[in-house]
């Protein structure tokens, strides 16, 4: 079976945490700007970021020395060449820098295939995948050539595992004006764009290689931010959430979420609030960005509710698992009461729940429903372990008069 992902098909995605590594190429070494890696060795080299390993070896063709298979650069050069036979050309990627501005990437000649081995715990695992563009010279050509021509380029990468290929591969159209495909979608890729690997399942090895229509496409590709998935998998779906700020008619929904941001969209959540466990298809959804809380308004007082909350896993081009949590609103009989300064922590909790201020306090704790569940004096803390799970809400008066109704989640 093969994945066929065309250009308006690649998504420039986010990095999750904790489950991958990000080969970005910035721990090797240039001896200045403008410069190509080269290595004379006699049976080849290999280029090592993270837990992967690109093997390269030099060639000579028609009296150039030249690399065959991986090498790295920092040559920044978007000027449009046809039939350049000069490293600015060659290798220097089209758009100008490393993916998000960085100074270094990797550069393949792939006319045969070119491989990488993965190394430690990433070996025998999927890979993510990695951010792909042309060079300046692949992206002249095809835009000369192709475009009149129903031409095409395309990389294909194969996965292995114990030297057994995986029953899929993954091609990418580095060039694509075939009158099969769609106007809109036709052209040549002139930015870096995510190329999901996850479909070759559990590798140790790939090979990369680059065929065209008229086989005189410039084989070459550039490569950034090669991730790797040491567990398997890299969507958090673990993070926790939590509602506060509970009033009749309002709630504030939060979340703790352990992502990178090596990509945008690292911040993109879903959010719905409704009245079941679940949520069903005719929800309301709301989209969140660049912050974990969403402010809940215009609901019913005294109701039980739940806030569910998803956020985007760019590796899989999916959502994880939706995260719920109850709630119930404030009765209209309950006021938000906080002319005393003080703060509850650990809210939620599911034991003692402490209370910061300078001396202590007398403690009413009330259910939902306006009813007193709970009665202490002079305390810095209470103990809710013999309460239910659920929403509550305590009111802690001080000696010199002043309230605060506050509510608090048992867990």
């Amino acid at each position: 079976m093969v994945k066929r992902l065309l250009l308006a098909s690649a998504i420039m995605l986010s990095a999750q945490a904790q489950a991958q590594t990000v080969a970005t190429f910035e721990n090797l070494s240039l001896p200045n700007s403008d410069t190509l890696y080269v290595d004379f060795a006699t049976n080849g080299y290999t280029v090592s970021s993270g837990l992967v390993g690109l093997k390269g070896s030099m060639m000579d063709y028609q009296g150039y020395t030249l690399t065959d298979g991986f090498s790295y650069s920092n040559i920044f050069d978007t000027t449009q060449c046809n039939n350049c036979y000069d490293l600015h050309y060659m290798y220097a990627g089209r758009e100008g820098r490393g993916y998000n501005g960085s100074d270094k990437y990797a550069v393949a000649y792939a006319y045969s295939p070119a491989i990488a081995t993965l190394s430690g715990a990433a070996a025998g695992h999927p890979v993510a995948g990695f951010m792909l563009s042309n060079t300046s010279w692949g992206y002249a050509y095809a835009n000369a050539t192709y475009a009149a021509a129903n031409g095409w380029a395309k990389l294909t990468v194969k996965g292995f595992n114990n030297n057994v290929q995986s029953t899929d591969s993954v091609e990418f159209y580095l060039a694509d004006y075939r009158s099969v495909t769609p106007a809109a979608q036709r052209g040549t890729l002139d930015s870096w764009k995510w190329l999901n690997l996850q479909s070759l399942g559990n590798v140790d090895s790939l090979t990369f290689r680059v065929t065209s229509s008229d086989d005189f496409f410039p084989s070459y590709f550039v490569m950034d931010n090669f991730v790797t998935m040491e567990t398997g998998a890299v969507c958090a779906d673990t993070f926790p959430v939590t509602v506060s700020n509970i009033s009749a008619n309002a709630a504030t929904v939060n979340w703790i979420y352990s992502g990178d941001t090596t990509y945008a969209g690292n911040d993109s959540f879903e959010v719905v609030i409704n009245q079941s466990a679940t949520v069903g298809t005719s929800d309301v959804v709301h989209t969140v960005a660049n912050q974990l809380t969403y402010a809940a308004a215009s609901l019913t007082a005294n109701t039980a509710y739940y806030a569910h909350v998803r956020a985007y896993c760019p590796y899989e081009e999916s959502f994880s698992a939706w995260k719920s949590v109850p709630f119930t609103t404030q009765p209209n009989s309950i006021k938000n009461i906080n002319t005393l300064s003080v703060q509850l922590y650990p809210n939620p909790t599911s034991g003692m729940l402490y209370f910061e201020y300078s001396s202590p306090l007398n403690v009413w704790v009330m259910d939902v429903n306006g009813q007193i569940v709970l009665r202490q004096t002079a305390v810095n803390a209470i103990d809710t372990r013999n309460l239910a799970a659920g929403q509550y809400f305590i009111r802690l008066n001080a000696e010199n008069g002043k309230n605060a109704i506050i509510p608090f989640a048992k867990k």
